[in-house]
């Protein structure tokens, strides 16, 4: 009791700092959200994408994505919502590019969220491979669409390919 007396007391100095930097970042991912939103409203012409991009931003951004997202996830938030931005820039100089690389990109989120469903109907607890797999989707569209931002680790759509065959 004595030793977590003590940790308390040192955690609530750091308390306000843990809170506004929680703040900045909530406030950097909804200014990148609300750029993103409207470049949606500008990319009519490509349909595809706009869906595409509109199911991302409802994964990445349910009403509780503050509470469901692991801080450490969160803090990739800026970076994920900027790719979608730079994809939609991007797909008018080149749908064809766009297309491909959608294409690539499609089997392995389809699998992913078939999966995903069925873990969450037969209830209990998901997979923590499963989740991983799909933050590393996140990276994938990162990689394809705007690999001007990195990524943290290497990513692929044959590596993406090779790790779902292991997780089956």
């Amino acid at each position: 009791a004595e030793s977590f007396g003590r940790r308390v007391d040192e955690a609530r100095s750091r308390l306000n700092l843990v809170g506004q930097e929680i703040a900045r970042l909530v406030a950097t991912i909804l200014a990148e959200h609300q750029a993103v939103t409207k470049k949606l409203a500008a990319a009519k012409a490509f349909p595809e994408v706009v869906r595409d991009a509109t199911e991302q931003l409802a994964r990445l951004l349910p009403k509780d994505f503050l509470i469901a997202t692991p801080y450490d996830r969160l803090a990739h938030f800026p970076r994920y919502l900027k790719a979608i931005a730079l994809r939609l820039d991007k797909v008018r100089a080149d749908p064809a590019r766009d297309a491909r690389w959608s294409a690539e990109l499609a089997p392995l989120v389809v699998n992913w969220q078939r999966e995903l469903t069925r873990s969450r109907k037969a209830g209990g607890e998901v997979d923590p491979r499963l989740v991983q797999f799909g933050w590393l989707l996140e990276e994938l569209r990162v990689q394809l669409f705007a690999q001007e931002l990195r990524t943290p680790v290497p990513v692929s759509t044959k590596r993406l390919h090779k790790m779902w065959e292991n997780l089956r």
